[in-house]
């Protein structure tokens, strides 16, 4: 008999693109935990059963520790606002010893924080949406 492991993720920001994100790695496995600022936005989530929502700001300490961060493989900051996910980012290093962190950034030239000993990962979402969109276009590969 073997044993399987849960992966689980901290997802700061149930948006457009928190939300889709936990839909997806859920489908892969994962148990989520979204920590969400606006309450009423919160409520309104959809999420799988085995997923729970926090309301509060990710960046804030004692809600961030609502999520039980010792438990987790990855913290992905996906807010609108790319210094809440750094501070999100920055929090789940000092927390957790062995986690991967992945920041949203929202602006051309944020992607140049991936220097940053706490940001593991980049997502840029209106760079993501371009390639797909140029990919279409022209019939080539998403690059």
């Amino acid at each position: 008999m073997s044993v399987q492991s849960t992966r689980n993720a901290i997802v700061v920001g149930g948006g457009r693109v928190g939300q889709r994100t936990a839909a997806k790695i859920t489908e892969r496995g994962y148990t989520v935990t979204i920590i969400e600022a606006d309450e009423e936005r919160a409520e309104r989530l959809s999420i799988p059963p085995s997923s729970r929502v926090i309301v509060g700001s990710g960046a804030d300490v004692d809600v961030f520790k609502q999520a039980n961060p010792t438990m987790a493989d990855v913290v992905a900051g996906l807010t609108g606002d790319t210094d809440t996910n750094l501070a999100v980012c920055e929090l789940a290093h000092e927390l957790i010893s062995q986690v991967t962190t992945v920041l949203r950034v929202g602006a051309d030239g944020e992607q140049d924080y991936a220097y940053l000993d706490h940001v593991d990962n980049i997502v840029y979402p209106a760079a993501a949406g371009a390639s797909v969109a140029a990919t279409q276009i022209t019939g080539g590969q998403v690059q």
